[in-house]
């Protein structure tokens, strides 16, 4: 695998709460001048025009898509994908690339069935793995969850404890979904890091900063700003500091949920 040039980065989303993190990586991206070219691939294109893109971001104006702007509209490439549970070859997409892959999510989908669409981390990122493969590049960052089978203690905060509860319980598919796409990262070759947000309310504003939780250290905070976790994302996709392995990004300690 060679390493990736900084200048291109492809950015995945899907549907529901984590996936929201993959919309905001591309304002992550456009906020690099180093970044030249960013490719989106997701299913659906069409929530980038939605003005609140489930966030606290711009209250009094809401998001516009980046599509849509001239100063924007060059660096930016849109992919269509109609279904991960199709085969597609994606490897052209990814040359020369760095990945930040926010497919699937922890939701049970309750409120909105839609959601229940979206548990595709498994799926989606399985051809994600195969195309970057292809391209023969290695850095991607993945957006997966706390909460998960043997991440026990990656956060001492009581939260951690109740999403493993709801995990065993109301959202057993969405944890088998993100569990079998760890599983295909931890198997392959490449050079990932698996992200585990908090919470990452939609009323919480964006602060520009981000914490890590050290072990033995104080619980970072409970909640945080989707456009945060993205920002985090993104540094890690262009300057790697984290190798094969996952990390708890959370707001500042002792912040409350």
């Amino acid at each position: 695998m060679v390493p990736p040039a900084v200048n291109r980065i492809v950015i995945l989303y899907g549907i529901g709460g984590l996936s929201d993190v993959g919309r905001h990586a591309i304002l992550a991206a456009l906020e690099k001048p180093s970044v030249e070219h960013i490719t989106v691939i997701t299913s659906y294109p069409e929530l980038l025009d939605e003005k609140n893109w489930e966030c606290n971001c711009l209250p009094d104006s809401g998001h516009t898509n980046p599509f849509n702007d001239p100063a924007y509209a060059k660096r930016l490439e849109m992919v269509k994908i109609n279904s991960w549970k199709n085969d597609h070859d994606l490897s052209k997409h990814f040359q020369s690339a760095t990945v930040v892959s926010c497919l699937g999510n922890r939701q049970p989908g309750w409120k909105n069935a839609e959601i229940k669409k979206g548990w595709i981390a498994y799926e989606g990122n399985k051809q994600v793995i195969k195309a970057m493969e292809g391209a023969h590049v290695s850095r991607v960052v993945v957006i997966s969850s706390i909460g998960l089978k043997g991440d026990d203690n990656a956060w001492p905060h009581f939260a951690n404890k109740v999403m493993k509860i709801l995990f065993k319980t109301f959202q057993r598919k969405a944890r088998k979904d993100l569990e079998a796409m760890e599983s295909l990262y931890k198997q392959s070759s490449l050079d990932y890091l698996l992200v585990r947000p908090v919470g990452i309310g939609e009323d919480v504003v964006p602060v520009g900063e981000y914490f890590l939780q050290e072990y033995g250290e104080e619980a970072v905070g409970g909640n945080m700003a989707k456009l945060d976790v993205a920002r985090f994302m993104v540094d890690e996709a262009l300057s790697p500091s984290l190798h094969k392995t996952s990390k708890v990004v959370g707001s500042k300690p002792g912040s409350p949920m």
